[in-house]
């Protein structure tokens, strides 16, 4: 694994997916969920490939759709399949495969729970580059609060869905409705969490980028992304870069200013110390 991309989640992180997938030499997983059920059955030892693929097609989505599309059979065939594997050498294999179907040479991942796991990512992969996707907390508690996976994740009082995403089924009735404060306090709690698992990975591989500079400016935020993961600048992928930013999504969206009135001290905190207005009253 080259990169992982985490954060709070509404945060930015598919946006950036959609740029460095398109790099000529990366593929990244949309979403995969099943690296920490495999590290809890296996950690760094030699286990049953097996028992791996099971985890990993066996992984859902909130809508129960399988979160990573595996042709099992055609794995099995690959050259690089062995019986036993360790959780590094069978994810390395199922990257770097999906990464040569596409005309790639490096594999990385987006799946912003892992935020909550960054030791045990570099524990697998010491080289591995984090990226931590930070958006206004104003604007990612409104998204949170009208998307499916967040909604349950406070309807269950998870803080992240990998311990969930096994063999789950969907509701068969909608969510209940909660109010935003439970969504501000899952903001605030997430980046806490991510910053705080980062203190724990080696100088340098470690890096917060901020949706908004994304926004305003695409191409300089992803060659900066490029030199800190090691990928080329490559110059024809720079130019289309700006080309995935939704001119109806960009910075003259109007601020949910509304969404103040449920920051309590903590979360107002957080909001200030990374430099967002945090005014209530605000119109």
């Amino acid at each position: 694994m080259k990169l992982c991309i985490v954060g709070t989640g509404r945060c930015g992180t598919t946006l950036i997916w959609q740029m460095l997938n398109d790099h000529p030499d990366l593929f990244v997983f949309r979403e995969t969920h099943w690296l920490p059920a495999l590290h809890d059955a296996f950690g760094t030892t030699i286990g049953s490939t097996e028992t791996m693929l099971d985890l990993v097609t066996r992984t859902r989505f909130v809508t129960g759709e399988p979160t990573t599309l595996l042709e099992v059979d055609a794995f099995r065939a690959s050259s690089r399949y062995r019986p036993e594997m360790t959780v590094r050498a069978f994810a390395d294999t199922l990257g770097q495969s999906h990464a040569e179907i596409n005309g790639k040479r490096f594999w990385g991942d987006k799946t912003p729970d892992y935020g909550y796991f960054l030791g045990p990512l570099q524990l697998h992969w010491p080289d591995v580059r984090i990226l931590h996707l930070v958006r206004d907390g104003v604007a990612t508690a409104a998204s949170m609060s009208k998307h499916i996976g967040y909604r349950g994740l406070v309807a269950a009082r998870r803080m992240h869905w990998c311990p969930l995403s096994i063999d789950y089924e969907p509701s068969q009735s909608p969510f209940p409705e909660t109010g935003m404060s439970h969504f501000v306090d899952l903001w605030h709690d997430r980046l806490v969490r991510i910053r705080d698992e980062a203190t724990r990975l080696s100088p340098g591989s470690y890096l917060e980028v901020r949706h908004e500079a994304v926004i305003a400016d695409p191409a300089a935020e992803l060659a900066r992304i490029a030199q800190f993961t090691g990928l080329a600048n490559d110059p024809a992928w720079l130019a289309r870069v700006p080309t995935f930013v939704d001119p109806r999504r960009g910075l003259g969206r109007s601020r949910p200013v509304e969404v103040l009135k449920d920051f309590g001290p903590r979360p107002m905190q957080l909001l200030s110390e990374l430099g967002y207005e945090a005014e209530k009253n605000q119109t």
